[in-house]
C-alpha cells in the first residue's frame, strides 16, 4: 500500500542528521563574520558619498564665499575644479529666488545638509553622479550647490574598493585563525562533556550508583546532567526495589510449593490423596501470586498515571461488608458499621474494592472480638477506620505492618502482602493509609474526594 504524502515527510525529517553543537556554532559564527564583512563594505561606500558631499562643502564654501542674496548668480563661478558648478537661491523662509540659467530647472532645497553635527547612526548614501551641497549665507539664505563629480567618484570607488581588497586579503587569514582558535574553545569546553559521556557509559546493573559528574561541566549543560542524575536516581531505587520485590516473592513462594511437594510425595508413597490439604494449599498459593501480581501492578503505577474515576464509597464499603458476612458468622464475630451516605472518592471502583477486603480480612485473621467501621467525611476529605478488640500492633512495629510479606506473627496464615497492597493502592489514588495514634487495632484511611 502506498505511503501517505505525511507519512513520507516524517520519515525524512525523522531521518535527518543531527548538527553537532560544534558544527552549529561553527556555522553561526561564520555567517556572524559574513554578516560583519558585508555590514563593513555596505559603511566604506557610504564613507564614499560622505566624501563627495565633503568636498563639495568646501568647494560650496570657497565659492560662495562674500555672495549675498541680493548679488546675481552669475556673479558666482561656472566652473570649478574643471566641473561646471549649478547654483539655486532660496530666501531663509524656504522661498526659491532663481537659480543658474544654464540649469534646465532648481534644485530642491536640502536644510537637513546644513546640520553637520555627528552621529554615529545617521547614514544616508548617495548613488548618482550629482551631488548637492547647501551653503548658509552671511544674511541666512540658502544656496544649494551642486555639480557632476562623476570622475572624483570613479576615483574613490577605485579607491575604497582597494581597501576592501586589501581587507578582504587581511581577513581570510584572521578568518582562519579565528576559526582555528574557535575549534579549540570548542574543544577545550566539550572536553568536561565528552568525559561525563563516557562515565555514563559505564552505567548498568554492575554500578547502578555511578553519576555524571557535574564538576567540570559548562554552566549551560550542568542542569541537564543534574536531571540525568535524578532519573538514574529513581531508576536505581526502582531496581533495587524490584530485586528486593523478586527476592523476597521467591522467598514466600518457596515455602507453599515445597509443603505442597510434601503433600504430593505423601500421596505417592501412600498411595492415597488429601484432597481438603491440597486444595487448602492451591487457595493459599493462588491467593499468594494473585496479591504478588496485584502488588506489582500498583507498584509501576502512580497518583499522576491513575485514571480521574470516582467511585462510590458508602456502596461499595456496605457491598463489601455484606459479602465478608458469613465468614465473620463462621467465626462468631460481628461486624458493627457506621456509613455516611453518598460519600464519592477518586480511585478505581474495584482497587478501592480490594482496598475494603484487604484490611476487613486483615481484622479477621488478626483481630479479634467485634470489627467497628466507620467511614465519614471530615475537613480533609473521607475518612474510613477499621478497628477490633484484639491487642493491636506495638507503636514501633506499626509502620513496618506495611511492608511487604511482614506479618505480626509468621505463623499466621496471611501472606503477609493485605496491607502493602492497600497502601500502594490507596496513594496511588492520592490517599493515605496508617494506623489511628494510640490505637495499635484500628487502621485509618484518608481518600481524595
Amino acid at each position: 500500500m502506498p505511503s501517505s504524502p505525511d507519512a513520507n515527510l516524517t520519515g525524512s525529517a525523522i531521518s535527518l542528521p543531527a548538527r553537532s553543537l560544534r558544527s552549529r556554532t561553527l556555522i553561526a559564527l561564520s555567517l556572524v563574520f559574513v554578516l560583519g564583512f558585508g555590514i563593513s563594505a555596505m559603511h566604506i561606500y557610504g564613507t564614499r558619498d560622505e566624501l563627495r558631499r565633503a568636498v563639495l562643502l568646501i568647494q560650496a564654501g570657497a565659492v560662495s564665499e562674500g555672495f549675498t542674496r541680493d548679488q546675481p548668480l552669475d556673479r558666482l563661478p561656472r566652473y570649478y575644479a574643471g566641473a561646471q558648478m549649478n547654483y539655486t537661491l532660496y530666501a531663509p523662509d524656504g522661498q526659491l529666488l532663481g537659480y543658474s540659467d544654464y540649469m534646465e530647472r532648481s534644485r530642491r532645497l536640502r536644510t537637513a545638509l546644513l546640520s553637520r553635527e555627528p552621529s554615529w547612526w545617521r547614514w544616508s548614501p548617495h548613488g548618482g553622479t550629482s551631488i548637492n551641497a547647501p551653503v548658509r549665507l552671511p544674511d541666512g539664505a540658502v544656496l544649494m550647490v551642486s555639480r557632476n563629480d562623476e570622475a572624483e567618484r570613479s576615483m574613490l570607488d577605485e579607491l575604497l574598493l582597494e581597501r576592501l581588497r586589501h581587507s578582504l586579503i587581511l581577513m581570510l587569514p584572521l578568518g582562519l585563525l579565528c576559526i582555528l582558535l574557535i575549534l579549540l574553545l570548542l574543544n577545550w569546553t566539550l572536553r568536561p562533556v565528552r568525559r561525563a559521556a563516557r562515565l555514563a557509559q559505564g552505567i548498568g546493573p554492575n554500578e547502578p550508583t555511578r553519576r555524571i559528574p557535574l564538576q567540570g561541566l559548562p554552566g549551560e549543560f550542568q542542569p541537564l546532567a543534574a536531571a540525568a542524575n535524578c532519573a538514574l536516581d529513581r531508576l536505581a531505587h526502582a531496581y533495587e526495589a524490584e530485586r528486593r520485590f523478586l527476592a523476597d516473592a521467591a522467598h514466600e513462594l518457596r515455602t507453599p510449593l515445597t509443603v505442597l511437594d510434601l503433600h504430593l510425595q505423601d500421596a505417592r508413597r501412600s498411595g492415597e490423596l488429601d484432597w481438603p490439604t491440597l486444595e487448602m494449599e492451591m487457595r493459599q498459593l493462588r491467593r499468594l501470586v494473585s496479591q504478588l501480581l496485584e502488588l506489582a501492578r500498583q507498584e509501576g503505577q502512580s497518583e499522576s498515571d491513575a485514571p480521574a474515576q470516582r467511585t462510590n464509597l458508602s456502596r461499595l464499603t456496605r457491598e463489601v461488608i455484606v459479602s465478608l458476612l458469613p465468614l465473620f458468622e463462621a467465626q462468631h464475630r460481628r461486624i458493627d458499621a457506621r456509613i455516611d451516605d453518598g460519600l464519592l472518592c477518586r480511585g478505581n471502583t474495584s482497587e478501592l474494592r480490594e482496598v475494603l477486603i484487604n484490611l476487613l480480612d486483615n481484622a479477621l485473621v488478626h483481630g479479634a472480638g467485634t470489627v467497628e467501621v466507620s467511614l465519614r467525611r471530615d475537613a480533609e476529605g473521607i475518612v474510613l477506620e477499621v478497628a477490633d478488640q484484639g491487642p493491636g500492633v506495638p507503636a514501633a512495629e506499626q509502620e513496618a505492618m506495611f511492608q511487604r510479606f511482614r506479618k505480626g506473627r509468621q505463623s499466621n496464615a496471611g501472606t503477609g502482602l493485605g496491607l502493602a497492597i492497600v497502601r500502594r493502592i490507596v496513594e496511588n489514588a492520592g490517599g493515605r493509609v496508617g494506623f489511628v495514634a494510640g490505637r495499635g487495632n484500628a487502621l485509618c484511611v484518608l481518600f481524595r474526594d
